[in-house]
This record gives C-alpha cells, structure tokens and sequence, in this order.
C-alpha cells in the first residue's frame, strides 16, 4: 500500500552523511562499508528523481532540494530514535547506547569512572563519553545528555536543564607568587590574571569577602583557554593567577604546588547542569545515570 515505506531507512542513511560531514565519517559510525552507503544514497536520489547532494573529492554539500528533504530525514530520524528509546524506557533492565558529552577536565577527573563503574554494574548498557570543549548540538547529533556549567538559564526550546551541583573556585597562583600575595580584589589588578573563556574579552570575577562584602574585578586577562586542566598548568608554571575548580587544584594546593590567593574571600562559584533533549520518553539507562550522577557529584566536586 505504501511502496516508499521500505526506503525509509535510506532516509536515516542520508541524514547520517549529512549530520557527519560525509560519506567516510557516516560509514564508520554505521559500520558500513563507504560504497554501500553511497549506493544506497544514490539510489534514494533515484528513487525521488532530484539530487540531494553535490559530491567531491573531500565533502559533500547539501543541494537546494536536498536541503529541503534534509529536514524531513532528521524529524524521521528524531522520531524513530524516540520510539526506540521509549521501548527502552519501558523495561526494567538498562540497556542500549548512552551518549553523553561533557568538559574533558570534568570527564577525566570524575566521569571517566563513573560512568566505568555504572557500565560494570549494568552490562547491557554501552555509553560514548565524548570530551570535546565546545557546545554540541544535542538534538541534531544525537546526544541524550551534556554536564555543561552554565550561568544563563537555556534558550534553546529543544532542550531542558537540571541543576546538578554547586563548582567551588578557588583563586590560586604558583609558590612564587607568595610574596605579592594580595589583601583585597583590587590588588588582583597588579598581578597576571588567566581566565577561562573561548573569545579574548574583557573578563569579570565576583568575590564575597569575610563580612559578607561583595566585590568585582573587570580586567583584561594575561592569557585564556578554554580548558580549565590548560589553564591550571599555565597557572603551575607560574604564569599567572586563576579562578579554578576546586576539584581540580585541591590535590596540587595539599602538596604546596599551588597556593590560594586571598583565602579569605570567596569566589562566585560554577554550577553543572544535566542538559537532556525536551522528548517524550526517557531511556532507563539515562535515568539511572542520572540518579547516580545527582547523588555523587555535589560530594565530589565540593
């Protein structure tokens, strides 16, 4: 009754080459041979008479029309990851594929073993960590969750937040800075200062003093990255102070590697969210991480 109900597949193949970038990168992640893929693509361009992609040697690009189907391809792909997850969602034993992205520093120091632990414990669960230091488009690559630290509600409709836990900031510098170490903020603008942020721009720190005064310092940073583990060895080879983590420098300030500068005043602190695609059913395997990372992460990081 419906003859293109049996190509709907070459759909989802189509929209993977388009969400990856090309034919080799969609192949891998299909575990499919390249020529198979653009086969089948070719013959789904047959099949609805009008070419959906310019080819090349390097990439392919999206036609005019084949932008236009593109987006029907994905609302199927969303739809038919939906189903399956709602599947899933329905039993009692977590399974499948969990694909998380999270900040490599947080990665490596807590979830590398986390999600290690989570694995063992529920062998029919796979999880792809991946610690790339940027924000990924959830929804159109197929994430189920981001532990992002945020500071602005979420803007994107597509998506929902949850609070996770509170990140302390400690101000610390290398031993060498001891001599100059500063009484007040203000002092800060003596020294070098190092911030986390992906754009060279004016930067601003929040300190709460002793007696609960507020304070706020603007300056233009010495230097920037957008990894909190590179600015901590920037900060180690002394050349600088920086606003970290404390989770990250605890151990170096216990063995004198590091030093806090202004212990007395407390910075603003960070906080992770959860960030999930808004859809109807959620897998099990993503709600029993959660509860597992709800319950351990406000301890860790404090």
């Amino acid at each position: 009754m419906y003859p293109h109900i049996h190509h709907l597949d070459d759909l989802l193949l189509f929209s993977e080459v388009v969400a990856k970038g090309g034919f080799s990168a969609a192949a891998r992640v299909l575990n499919m041979q390249r020529s198979k893929l653009s086969r089948r693509v070719a013959e789904l361009e047959a099949r609805l008479g009008v070419r959906l992609l310019q080819r090349n040697t390097r990439r392919v690009s999206l036609t005019p029309m084949g932008e236009q189907i593109y987006v029907h391809a994905q609302a199927v792909a969303r739809e038919a990851r939906t189903a399956f997850e709602l599947a899933a969602s329905m039993g009692d034993t977590p399974s499948g594929l969990l694909r998380i992205t999270a900040p490599s520093p947080l990665a490596v120091t807590l979830l590398g073993e986390m999600v290690a632990r989570f694995c063992i414990s529920h062998p029919g669960v796979r999880v792809l960590l991946d610690t790339r230091d940027e924000i990924i488009d959830l929804v159109g690559e197929g994430y189920d969750l981001a532990f992002r630290a945020m500071g602005a509600p979420l803007t994107d409709s597509r998506l929902i937040g949850r609070e996770l836990a509170l990140v302390p900031l400690t101000l610390v510098g290398a031993p060498a800075l001891a001599q100059a170490r500063p009484r007040h903020p203000r002092d800060l603008a003596a020294l070098p200062l190092l911030a986390h942020a992906t754009q060279d721009s004016r930067q601003t720190w929040r300190f709460t003093g002793p007696a609960g005064e507020t304070e706020s310092l603007e300056f233009q940073p010495k230097c920037l990255s957008s990894n909190m583990a590179t600015l901590r060895s920037m900060v180690r080879a002394g050349l600088g102070v920086g606003l970290l983590p404390h989770y990250l420098c605890a151990n170096m300030l216990a063995r004198g590697e590091l030093i806090a500068i202004l212990p007395g005043w407390q910075a603003a602190p960070s906080r992770i969210y959860a960030i999930m695609p808004a859809r109807r059913g959620e897998p099990l395997a993503l709600r029993r991480f959660l509860e597992i990372a709800a319950a351990e992460l406000p301890a860790l990081l404090a």
